[in-house]
């Protein structure tokens, strides 16, 4: 669907507005999403599979609806929450720290990039016992696994947007006697911001699935506790309302970082093509 729609008429032209436009394209991506869900319900409501492997999704709706209208839900969002944004700031904090200073800094470089190229394809969830066996089992492992998680590819993607900085921009600001600091603040991390930010959008749905499966390793609260408890109830519908929470949870954490970029980015050329 084109950005711009207008609706031709004899002396005059239509143009459809902004709000109606977005709507129109939510509800045309929304298609496939909607058929998907049709195909679910008429596929259990026909006796094809068990139901204790897939409830209908009227069925899980009506757990979901429960559930949230009781607290249950709500609480164990904010309890994710909670774990998977702690750590995912602290990833955050750290990424953007050594990505710059990788690349401003030519000995930092030689002692983290291997560290970086190393941890970058190992699947860092298998780390969870060692952090168990060193912190336990309450939250502070939780946190510190979504760190250990997110800040490989934060770091990655502030040292490449740091790095492509014109080289001579940086010089003669050296060369005028800029101060590392200032440096960092109002050369490098304005330039570095669009792929810094895009560092950060993919770290965050790795937060989110981090945080639920560490929870559903060690216990507590948490969506992935809520999921784990009703699987070993055989709570099937309990289960895939937690999916269907943990979806929801998801898709609002991506809109706010869109949200967020487009914001901060608003003086960028990627603001000005929309």
């Amino acid at each position: 669907m084109d950005r711009a729609v207008n609706v031709a008429a004899p002396g005059q032209a239509f143009k459809v507005p902004p709000a109606v436009f977005a709507l129109l394209r939510t509800a045309e991506r929304s298609i496939p999403v909607l058929i998907l869900l049709a195909a679910w319900e008429a596929v259990t409501r026909a006796g094809m599979v068990q139901l204790f492997l897939l409830p209908p999704l009227s069925q899980v709706l009506v757990r979901f609806y429960a559930d949230t209208i009781d607290g249950t839900i709500p609480h164990h969002i904010i309890e994710t929450s909670v774990t998977a944004l702690s750590g995912y700031f602290l990833a955050a904090a750290a990424g953007v720290i050594i990505g710059a200073a990788m690349a401003i800094s030519r000995p930092i470089r030689y002692m983290v990039e291997p560290l970086v190229s190393l941890a970058f394809p190992i699947p860092k969830i298998s780390f969870m016992p060692i952090f168990i066996l060193w912190f336990g089992l309450d939250t502070l492992p939780k946190v510190l696994m979504v760190a250990f998680n997110c800040v490989i590819p934060i770091t990655s993607a502030t040292y490449l947007g740091a790095r492509s900085i014109d080289k001579y921009i940086l010089w003669s600001a050296r060369s005028l006697g800029t101060q590392p600091g200032r440096l960092f603040w109002k050369i490098v991390m304005p330039a570095a911001a669009p792929q810094v930010i895009s560092g950060l959008q993919i770290a965050l749905p790795q937060a989110l699935i981090i945080g639920i499966v560490t929870e559903m390793l060690t216990g507590g609260d948490g969506l992935g506790s809520y999921m784990i408890r009703a699987v070993r109830f055989s709570d099937s519908e309990t289960a895939f309302a937690g999916i269907l929470a943990m979806l929801v949870t998801g898709l609002v954490y991506m809109q706010i970082a869109t949200v967020i970029r487009r914001r901060v980015l608003r003086w960028h050329a990627e603001a000005a093509a929309g």
